[in-house]
């Protein structure tokens, strides 16, 4: 298991034995360049880092490192070439001159022994394959892993095949002559502007280019199968596909390291949005999107719903009459209005009667005082809580993304001055179900 989610869990704990055999003391601080997986599994041995993160790790990364108390976090250039004074290298040696005491963790510099780690590795997939593989099919980003699989691999199963993985655009078997910030990739984990000091010129036998679309796409199917991988897997799962429409014989077995996970990925990865605003979505998944969000409700708006018309209580009404008003038509939540019968915010039954079952709410007092304003939270800092505005002529694709975040929807004329009612997620699986679609 790798509890950091990616492979470099493994890498963390060997350099961590090299570092206390060097002597350096557990609280030094260490120089971690790389796209942040490093840095994770470092920090999770409760390691001091300085982390030096290119422009294209996404933010979640950067927010688990601060959430896990890495506060130093340099973003350095994507295609940063080595000697350049932009390459985290150059940049390290500078950080390193302030910090003596200190230590840099580069994966490619050969300073740290990796053949145990991946030796132990090599041994794993030997043992679970049964000593029958015929392909091995991984990312590549620094080459270790690459060049001490393959090592180790080829000296039990010479006819082994390692199949490098690596973004359209990375030149790590391409030309890295180009200009370096022509090699534009949003896939994290694998590709390289140059090719990698760390890797075996003969460590990898075929090379495999896969486009961001392709290795967003992949991992989004991987996910809804039940695998939580991240774009690099899916880059991989994709490259072991295209590699087996080619090379597949008889009983060829193929074996592909998924080496990150889909955790560091909620508003990239995860987030429709984001996948259909930088065109990572494939046509299959786009259509399927598509016809979810708008063949699923034909059109259809709130008003098809047929919801009943709301009863509300006043902001001057005492707890106890919205708690009897609640319990006897069995809602869970009700409106409440204000001056002009102006939809102000809503009570729910379960927070009424613990407030007033542990005393901080009388019985007499007003609603107003305790009930949920829709202007009392912020949600963006600015001490405003935005308000959404759900009418009957809203669609039903639009109400089924407000339910992602809200459990309940309160149905107002455009003037938001009249409560009309209230809607559910139920509602809507109850018109679909009236549909025979039974898409929820």
């Amino acid at each position: 298991m790798n509890p950091g989610g990616s492979i470099k869990d493994r890498v963390a704990r060997h350099i961590v034995r090299q570092l206390t055999a060097k002597g350096i003391p557990s609280d030094a601080l260490l120089v971690v360049a790389g796209p942040g997986n490093l840095a994770i599994s470092l920090a999770m041995l409760g390691r001091s880092l300085l982390c030096l993160i290119p422009e294209r790790t996404s933010a979640d990364r950067i927010n688990l490192l601060k959430a896990m108390g890495v506060t130093d976090i340099v973003r350095t250039l994507d295609g940063a070439l080595p000697g350049s004074p932009e390459h985290p290298a150059e940049i390290a040696k500078r950080i390193i001159r302030q910090h003596p005491a200190g230590a840099y963790i580069d994966e490619e510099s050969g300073e740290w022994d990796l053949q145990a780690c991946y030796e132990e590795l090599a041994g794993e997939i030997f043992e679970q394959t049964g000593g029958k593989l015929d392909a091995l099919v991984l990312g590549v980003d620094t080459g270790n892993a690459a060049t001490h699989l393959s090592q180790v691999l080829k000296s039990k199963l010479p006819a082994v095949q390692i199949v490098g993985v690596e973004p359209s655009n990375s030149a790590i078997n391409g030309d890295a002559t180009r200009n370096p910030l022509a090699h534009r990739w949003l896939c994290e984990d694998i590709g390289r502007a140059y090719p990698p000091r760390a890797l075996s010129p003969n460590a990898v036998d075929m090379w495999i280019q896969v486009s961001d679309q392709i290795a967003y796409s992949m991992a989004r199917r991987l996910i809804r199968a039940g695998v939580f991988a991240g774009p690099s897997a899916g880059a991989a799962v994709a490259a072991a596909q295209m590699y087996a429409r080619t090379s597949l014989q008889p009983d060829t077995r193929i074996a592909v390291i998924l080496s990150d996970s889909a955790r560091n990925y909620t508003t990239t990865l995860l987030s429709d949005e984001w996948m259909l605003g930088h065109d990572l979505m494939d046509t299959p998944m786009l259509d399927d999107l598509q016809r979810k969000q708008h063949e699923q409700y034909r059109a259809a708006s709130i008003e098809d719903l047929q919801l009943p018309a709301a009863i509300t209580v006043s902001e001057t009404d005492s707890m106890q009459a919205a708690i009897s008003l609640m319990s006897e038509h069995d809602f869970s939540q009700v409106p409440v209005t204000g001056p002009n019968r102006r939809l102000i915010g809503y009570l729910t039954l379960a927070a009424a009667q613990t407030l007033i079952d542990n005393g901080t709410a009388m019985p007499a007092q007003p609603v107003g005082k305790f009930m949920l304003r829709f202007d009392s939270r912020s949600t963006d800092g600015s001490g405003i809580r935005k308000y959404w505005l759900i009418t009957p002529e809203t669609p039903l694709s639009e109400l089924s993304k407000f339910f992602e975040i809200h459990s309940v929807a309160f149905v107002t004329d455009p003037s938001r001055k009249f409560c009309l009612g209230i809607a559910t997620k139920q509602d809507l699986i109850t018109f679909l179900a009236r549909r025979n679609t039974h898409q929820f």
